[in-house]
């Protein structure tokens, strides 16, 4: 082209020029094919023509520049997909490409996310709505319809919920917010967790039967229907159009690109300078490469983190766990970024490791830069577009439509769709693109039924090529694009348009047919070889699920495209099932064992996966006649081929002047196979006949004559199964090893029996009711080899083996039995499902009562996997709750259905008819039945079945049984045996029964008995009955012959034999009776020698103590008379009840064996979920401040939060725990793949309890009762427990109660009085004294807290500040030794008692003490173990000597218990401010301990301090003591209270230790979120806290469900508060270091009882939290070195819940303040005199003084204004809870 001679000025050349240019280089791209464009060359040509209409171009640097060009190229019509190429061109690589310094962990951080919006889907959504998008897309949005299906897309792990009721199938589900707002909460639904790639079928008509749509989406069906399209405006169509068309190509291409080493030619990329922006293209690319590991099924978590560890430069372990969790989540993992020579080495160290076992070595690719950044961002492009379609309906038909065009391609041939494209390309990509892809599909083309139906007929035409690429896949299914089949093939108008139209059946048989070819043998049939191909094969049987979708809903009109597509895959499947028809068969093993086991286990998968699709077919079958007809007439042609090509031979078999020809063959010695499905196939159909009113015999299925197979060779292949099956129960199969028995435990299980030993029961009873009965029952004897024993000359042969020609006796009548008997099946006898359902129920539960969940495992499912148990249950058993926490609520047979237990039902196993049999004999026993199971009535039969009742007339028939019956009599028979004699009795029954059915209807036809007679039957069954030969079956034999006797009409004799048989049982009447006198007389002999034991030995049982607390009566008395003893028992006190004995013994649920709790046997542990609980809280605005080791943690007031604990009561033994934990912790560990989220997190210590699932995450040990763990020496204790005398309190104040008030009080409204009933109610004592507990405590205070304190006792001071008002009860200052100069002395030999002259003025910090005893501040130093609990004889010894006091008087006896000490509470609470009063404390990081004194020094203080806890010391307890006598006060009995014997320390097993140690860690873990140190001293508190707030949350849910507290507590309740709150006594004697709790008691005594700026006001902590903690540790206030006393619910346990109770009611008058109630509740019942509740008026003056110091008497509210008895029933009604 010549330029120069164009007139053109030079700028216009410059343009021209580069035009020209640009032309050259899309020519040369072309040439080098490298065009993207679907191969087409016509559309690139096409460009170039208007590129070089508009040569002309500009760079385009900007969003803006290219928004304009677009616009502009959309306008003239020229706008392609290689515009937004070339901007996706320039930018991608920048703003995408990984850099060698990224975070490897976090790929995408290095993004800017800025830049990704404003440069692509910004630019993208305003060239879409060509103006604002926000707007645009809220129009589009407003202009759809409601939307009518949810269609929510689940995540993994994401619940779903199906309704049994409603739904079509198990697929149908709904999300979480749709079942919600549906009908079917109401309904049988179930819950699960979704494996991800599924949708909400809400609104989907198709996917229910009833209410399809939730409430949301019912309003989407109200609008009318209309296309989708038009309400999206043309221009945004078009632009929409181009917009999908270049997003989807670009994704696709490059997601599936064939190689990784470069980018397409249009989008390859270098940085360019301004010279010469095009031919950079061209050049070669930057050396920059990326090394990506892709996921796969093969290889382990741990081989690939060891292979990553040693292939990446600076790779640690953690960083490869993170690479690997990246890869099993994502698919793929970039792991190196480099240049190409260090990425390809990392490849080749990765194939060479994980590739040396011969296996396929890991997938490892290295990938250019670029490419990484185009397919990360064709990733964001999916998701951008699939949030694009979200907006308008329109734009999902418009994806829809661009899916589905194929483009002609340059030979004028169509090119594939790209949705074909993806489908077939599906296993290419990795885990992530793959979901996004489905995600996008569902959310685009399967919410509306049009594109759905496009989708469908893609899916199935490309069904065979998805399908095998799936099978050399190696990902899940559900991470594959045919696990989107569900979605299409359970939609019923779908699945019949796909039978009818694209012949669906075939396509998808055809596919499994090709696999199935690989694995047939020489003769044609299936055969599987142990580990070869079976992966590949396992995936193929997916195809027999999607075949189970497509049948699961017949259409219900059938046309002839119907018929025609169903048949065609019908036919196929014969194809398939003819290849299973005789596989895997066996041989009798005679001379020597098997040697090498045959895979069997895929035969019987396949088995199971086709089951539920033959199902299907025969349900289709039977609801067109047509179809029926041509299916059954080729099933018949197909069996009829299997029979020649098995060429059977048969032979002539006599027996009693009849003959048959029979099959030559014998299964003792020829292959025999259980897979039989043609045979089993035309049972099922067989059982349809009636419904079309046709017959086998008939003309319908002729085809040439000697095509149509005879029933004698239909009856052959399961006649022969039987017999193999019978033998191997006889014993004569044992050389073939266990996999033929475990061959035959599934045949008969009801998992795979349905549809394997049904039908061949079914298939026998069909030949026996149409054949000549004489010939059936010939060729079955013959089968048995039974033929020569029928003779009546029979001799036992000496090569036979008598025990095996005995039991294959046995078993053939049984299968008689069985043949004639069980009608129960739909089309057999004149039934329906519900009765079918209904049968097994009933002889499932004659074996035993069941459970819910055991019933249905042993029923059948069908292709829902319903079983219809809870359509009949109802109806004929009664449900039997659980009674203790190791059993299960049961269903019980109602007596009625009884009568139809059948003892020879088929579905049983040898082990059910005998425990069933044993169990009816054991009722009718009880009964004083007669111990007879007699055959129940049978229902009718059904037309083609009616032949099986004549069987039983037929000569051969009474033959048998007559033979049966004269060996029985015969001595020197050798075949005999006792259950021959049964099952034959069993048939003549049997028969009975039907000739008597049949004479209610006026049949004539069955004449059984007349037969019989003619034979002598009769008479062999009357010569029978003196037998002792069937001693067992005597009564039923009786039974037999006077039910033969009524049916005959033959009277006379069988009214002498029922007179006898009254006789006999009158007779045994009276021999009852004579027993039952002879017993009584027995016992009262016995009663009359114990009395006069009792009266000779008088003085001894005087001298010994009976432990039933001086009470007149007997020891076999007790128990009566405690039940009869009026009111409730007492708790607490030295007068409290003896405690009730618990259970001791307990089955353990892991290896079921009995155990004794007790302290020498193995240690025993319940299954516990600790959790923090917030349920409770009464602010939930502000957040509880995070805990701190420096604070003490006190339950707060509000219950903000806390740890709480349950259990679901089941006990296990320790050992056996550990051992089911290790076992459970190791199978998650070794878990490579997280295929379905686990309801426990194993690294949370929680799994599942091994009987209830229930989850749990640690075990509380079960501790004996408190005096089983004393040592033996503690027997004199507890005999002194039993023979002191109780001392009544001396001097106790008492308020005067009147009469009516003293028996109790109820403190509830009568709208609620049924509450409490079952409660403890709490008497007017209680109440009385806690008020004269105010009155002493708080004897009128004035305002002023200067006001002088009476010196008789303590009193309240009332501290005001302008800050904060705390009231507590404290000892006033003045009244203190120190403050007064009093000097108390007390001195011995060996104990030095530090008293208040000793101590120089301190700060009221006692952070800040310096003086205390050394041995307790030196113990803070002691040597602590190195677990949280210590035994007895890790911790040191109390030395009895160091507490010993200066008089004999105040030392305590050492025969006198704790719980007989008595002392008034004044007292009690006077010793404790002494112990409060000499309170110090000593900070952690105090290293060097005071001065010597108190306590003795121990031996080692080097120890690190291992909490931040002030540690708080008092005096020794003789100090308390000494001051206590120097008051005259009862000093000896508040030191009893503390003081433990020799011998008493707690003896537990290491292993007890072990599990404390572990709980405890637990609740701590839970309750502070934080691993807590082994002598962290917050341990015990948590424990306490935990116990505290677990009450808590049972007594709210009770008073909520206003149920009565001990009445309602169910099983799992109780048996854990039983075990928590004993085992929370041993956590406070058994800490590490005994210090700890004394402790923790001095600063719970000091919270209560002290004003200290340190503790919190009593008004913050909650006062039942409070009480649980001071019950468990004030014992240990005075142990020293030794163990601490256990509570023992003496006079001090009732003490502190006195001292508790008030602080309650300080706190509720606290909150009523200052609006007190000022009238009474008439509706209140036994309320207490008005001068009995004026004391709280006192106390109310006090708390509002407190809570308003500066108020005048004007403002504040008189106390004459407020009656004192509302105020009192106010407390009552709020303190309910406390009390309870």
């Amino acid at each position: 082209l010549s330029v120069t001679s164009m007139s053109l000025d030079p700028e216009k050349f410059q343009v021209f020029n580069e035009g020209l240019l640009f032309c050259a280089i899309r020519l040369l791209l072309k040439d080098l094919k490298m065009d993207v464009e679907g191969g087409s060359s016509d559309e690139l040509d096409k460009d170039l023509d208007l590129d070089l209409e508009f040569p002309a171009r500009k760079p385009l640097n900007t969003p803006e520049e290219v928004l304009e060009y677009w616009n502009e190229c959309f306008k003239k019509e020229t706008l392609s997909c290689l515009h937004f190429r070339e901007w996706w061109r320039q930018k991608v690589p920048k703003i995408f490409s990984p850099i060698p310094s990224m975070n490897y962990q976090k790929p995408t951080d290095h993004i800017e996310e800025d830049d990704v919006q404003k440069y692509f889907f910004d630019l993208l959504e305003r060239f879409l709505c060509n103006g604002e998008p926000k707007e645009v897309l809220k129009q589009l949005s407003s202009l759809n319809d409601p939307p009518a299906q949810c269609g929510k897309v689940f995540k993994i792990g994401e619940p779903t919920y199906s309704c049994r009721d409603c739904g079509l199938d198990p697929t149908c589900v709904l999300c979480v917010d749709c079942f919600k707002n549906s009908e079917h909460g109401s309904h049988r639904y179930k819950m699960s967790t979704s494996i991800g790639g599924g949708y909400c079928d809400c609104g989907d008509p198709e996917a229910w039967t009833e209410h399809p749509s939730c409430a949301v989406h019912v309003l989407g069906t109200q609008s009318e229907n209309s296309d989708p399209l038009a309400k999206v405006p043309v221009d945004i169509q078009q632009r929409a159009r181009h917009v999908f068309t270049g997003v989807l190509k670009y994704a696709y291409e490059l997601l599936t690109l064939d190689t990784f080493m470069k980018l397409p030619g249009d989008l390859q990329y270098k940085e360019r300078d301004s010279v010469d922006p095009m031919m950079d293209d061209l050049l070669e690319v930057e050396d920059m490469y990326a090394t990506v590991l892709y996921n796969d099924e093969v290889h382990t978590f741990e081989e690939v983190i060891t292979t990553l560890q040693r292939a990446v430069e600076n790779c640690d372990r953690n960083l490869a766990i993170s690479f690997v969790s990246l890869i099993d989540r994502e698919g793929r993992c970039l792991v190196k970024c480099s240049p190409f020579q260090q990425c390809n080495e990392v490849k080749r160290i990765v194939e060479r490791i994980t590739g040396r076992r011969g296996i396929k070595p890991l997938k490892v690719m290295v990938i250019h830069s670029h490419v990484v950044a185009h397919q990360v961002f064709a990733m964001r492009l999916i998701s951008w577009l699939d949030g694009i379609l979200g907006y308008s309906e329109g734009f999902r038909a418009l994806f829809s439509k661009i899916l589905v065009e194929q483009e002609m391609g340059g030979n004028s041939r169509k090119q594939p769709s790209i949705l074909e494209g993806m489908l077939r390309h599906d296993t290419v990509l990795w885990k992530a693109a793959r979901s996004a892809i489905h995600h996008l599909l569902i959310s685009g083309m399967l919410l509306e039924h049009a594109s759905k139906k496009e989708f469908a007929t893609v899916f199935t035409n490309s069904y065979g090529a998805i399908l095998k690429d799936f099978i050399n896949d190696d990902h899940e299914h559900s991470f594959s694009v045919t696990s989107l089949s569900v979605q299409l093939f359970t939609v019923p108008t779908l699945a019949h348009y796909l039978v009818a139209q694209q012949d669906v059946l075939a396509i998808l048989l055809r596919t499994f047919m090709s696999e199935c070819e690989r694995k047939r043998n020489a003769k044609g049939k299936l055969e599987f070889e142990r580990n070869l191909g079976l992966p590949a094969f396992r995936r193929a049987n997916f195809v027999l699920i999607d075949l189970k979708y497509l049948l699961s809903i017949p259409p219900s009109e059938y046309d002839d495209n119907t018929r025609r597509g169903f048949l065609h895959g019908f036919s196929m499947l014969l194809d398939i099932l003819s290849w299973m028809q005789g596989m895997d068969c066996h041989t009798r093993q005679v001379n020597q064992h098997i040697e090498f086991e045959a895979d069997w286990e895929n035969g019987f998968n396949l088995h199971i996966k086709l089951a539920p699709v033959i199902a299907l077919l025969l349900n289709w079958c039977s609801n067109d006649k047509v179809i029926f007809l041509k299916a059954y007439r080729m099933l018949l042609k197909k069996l009829h081929e299997e029979n020649k090509a098995e060429g059977f031979k048969t032979n002539k078999v006599e027996l009693k002047d009849t003959s048959a020809d029979c099959v030559e063959f014998s299964v003792a010695t020829l292959p025999v196979s259980l897979h039989l499905p043609l045979c089993r196939l035309l049972a099922g159909m067989s059982l349809y006949l009636d419904k079309f009113g046709l017959k086998f015999s008939g003309d319908d299925f002729k085809l040439v004559e000697e095509e149509m197979p005879s029933l004698s060779l239909v009856l052959e292949m399961p006649l022969r199964t039987s017999v193999m099956v019978s033998q191997v129960h006889a014993g004569m199969w044992r050389r073939n090893g266990y996999s033929l028995q475990h061959q035959i435990f599934f045949y008969h299980n009801a998992r795979c029996r349905g549809e394997m030993y049904d039908r061949d029961i079914q298939t026998m009873q069909f030949c026996a009711a149409n054949m000549d009965h004489d010939t059936f029952l010939l060729q079955v004897l013959d089968k048995f080899g039974l033929v020569h024993w029928a003779n009546t000359d029979f001799q036992v042969a000496e090569e036979e083996s008598i025990r095996h020609l005995t039991a294959l006796v046995e078993e053939f009548f049984g299968l008689l039995v069985t043949i004639v008997g069980e009608r129960f099946t739909p089309g057999v006898g004149d039934i329906t499902v519900e009765d079918m359902v209904r049968k097994e129920i009933i002889q499932l539960l004659c074996v035993e009562p069941m459970s819910h969940s055991a019933l249905n495992k042993a029923l059948p499912e069908d292709v829902n996997h319903e079983t219809g148990l809870e359509k009949v249950i109802e109806q004929v058993a009664t449900f039997k709750k659980p009674v203790g926490p190791s059993s299960k609520g049961v269903y019980e047979l109602k007596e009625e259905f009884y009568k139809e237990y059948d003892v020879f039902f088929y579905h049983f196993t040898r082990e059910d008819q005998s425990k069933s049999e044993e169990a009816q004999r054991a009722r009718l026993k009880a009964a004083n039945s007669p111990q007879v199971c007699p055959p129940p009535p049978l229902p009718a039969l059904s037309r083609n079945f009616l032949g099986l009742t004549n069987m039983l007339q037929s000569d051969m028939m009474l033959h048998l049984l007559k033979l049966v019956l004269l060996r029985a009599d015969d001595l020197k028979s050798r075949c005999f045996s006792e259950c021959q004699v049964h099952k034959v009795l069993y048939l003549i029954g049997m028969a009975l029964g039907e000739e008597e059915r049949l004479q209610k209807i006026d049949s004539n036809t069955f004449i059984f008995t007349k037969k019989a007679l003619e034979l002598g039957l009769l008479e062999a069954m009357d010569t029978l009955s003196g037998s002792h030969r069937i001693e067992s079956h005597r009564e039923l034999l009786a039974w037999t012959i006077r039910k033969f006797r009524a049916v005959s009409g033959v009277e006379e004799k069988m009214e002498v034999v029922e007179d006898t048989e009254e006789e006999d049982d009158e007779a045994k009447k009276k021999r009852a009776k004579a027993a039952a006198e002879r017993r009584k007389r027995i016992m009262a002999q016995m009663a009359n020698q114990q009395k006069t034991f009792m009266s000779e030995n008088s003085k001894l049982f005087d001298e010994t103590s009976s432990g039933l607390r001086e009470r007149a009566i007997s020891t076999c008395d007790w128990e009566e008379e405690t039940s009869l003893e009026p009111g409730f028992p007492v708790c607490l006190g030295p007068n409290r009840s003896l405690p009730c004995p618990t259970e001791t013994g307990f089955t353990c649920i892991l290896c079921q064996e009995e155990e004794k709790l007790a302290a020498d046997t193995n240690t025993l542990v319940m299954a516990s979920y600790v959790q923090k609980s917030t349920v409770l809280s009464k602010n939930r605005i502000d957040t509880p401040p995070p805990a701190s080791p420096s604070i003490f943690p006190f339950l707060p007031a509000n219950l903000s939060s806390a740890p709480h604990t349950s259990s679901c009561g089941h006990v296990m033994h320790a050992s056996c725990w550990q051992k089911y934990f290790d076992d459970v912790s190791e199978s998650e560990r070794r878990r490579y793949r997280t295929r379905h989220p686990t309801s426990f997190d194993i690294e949370k210590s929680e799994f599942l309890c091994p009987l209830c699932r229930s989850l749990s995450n640690s075990v509380i040990p079960l501790i004996p009762q408190y005096h089983l763990l004393q040592l033996p020496g503690t027997a004199s204790i507890s005999e002194a427990m039993e023979t002191t005398e109780v001392v009544e309190p001396a001097s106790i104040p008492a308020m005067e109660v009147s009469e009516e008030t003293s028996d109790g009080i109820e403190m509830v409204p009568d709208t609620h009085s049924e509450v409490v009933g079952d409660s403890p109610t709490i008497s007017a004592e209680m109440v009385i004294d806690t008020m004269e507990d105010v009155l002493e405590t708080v004897p009128n205070l004035p305002n002023e807290a200067t006001a002088s304190p009476t010196p008789q006792g303590p009193t309240v001071s009332v501290v005001t500040d302008e800050s904060e008002s705390v009231p507590s009860l404290s000892l006033p200052h003045s009244q203190s030794p120190l403050a007064s100069g009093h000097l108390d002395t007390a001195v011995t030999s060996t104990v030095t008692v530090v008293t208040a002259a000793d101590l120089p003025d301190l700060p009221s910090s006692p952070t800040h003490s310096e003086s205390s005893s050394s041995t307790e501040l030196a113990s803070a130093h002691s040597i602590s173990s190195d677990s949280t609990f210590m035994s007895a004889s890790e911790s040191p010894k109390a030395v009895q000597d160091t507490f010993c006091s200066p008089g004999p008087q105040t030392r305590p006896a050492p025969t006198l218990p704790r719980t007989t000490v008595v002392i008034d509470f004044s007292q009690w609470l006077e010793a404790l401010f002494i112990a409060l009063k000499y309170r110090r404390g000593l900070t952690p990081d105090q290293a060097s301990p005071p001065p010597n004194g108190g306590e003795a020094q121990p031996a080692d203080m080097d120890v690190a301090v291992t909490s931040t806890l002030t540690r708080f010391y008092t005096c020794p307890l003789d100090q308390v003591v000494e001051e206590l006598e120097q008051r005259h006060q009862d000093g000896a009995s508040f030191s009893r209270l503390f003081i433990v014997e020799d011998g008493c320390e707690l003896a537990f097993p290491s292993s007890v230790y072990e599990i404390m140690n572990s709980f405890s860690q637990t609740t701590y873990r839970v309750g502070l979120e934080g691993l807590p140190h082994l002598q962290d001293e917050r341990i015990p508190l948590m424990v306490w806290q935990s116990c505290g707030f677990t009450v808590h949350s049972i007594v709210v849910s009770a008073r909520e469900a206003e149920k009565a507290l001990f009445g309602s507590l169910s099983s799992r309740q109780n048996d854990c508060l039983s075990t928590f709150i004993r085992f929370c006594g041993v956590v406070g004697s058994n800490f590490g270091e005994p210090k700890v709790i004394r402790s923790h008691s001095l600063k719970l005594l000091s919270t209560i009882l002290e004003v200290d700026t340190i503790n919190p006001s009593i008004l913050e902590v909650d006062i039942f939290g409070l009480l649980v903690s001071l019950t468990y540790s004030l014992p240990s206030l005075f142990n020293g070195e030794g163990p601490a006393p256990l509570p023992s619910c003496n006079i001090q346990d009732n003490h502190i819940l006195r001292l508790m109770f008030l602080a309650q009611v300080t706190q509720l008058l606290f909150s009523m303040a200052p609006s007190f109630p000022t009238t009474t509740k008439p509706h209140f019942r036994h309320c207490p005199p008005v001068k009995d509740c004026r004391p709280l008026l006192d106390l109310m003056e006090v708390v509002t003084s407190v809570m308003d110091p500066l108020a005048s008497e004007d403002t504040t509210t008189s106390s004459s204004s407020i009656d004192p008895t509302a105020v009192w029933q106010e407390v009552m009604e709020q303190s309910l809870g406390f009390l309870r």
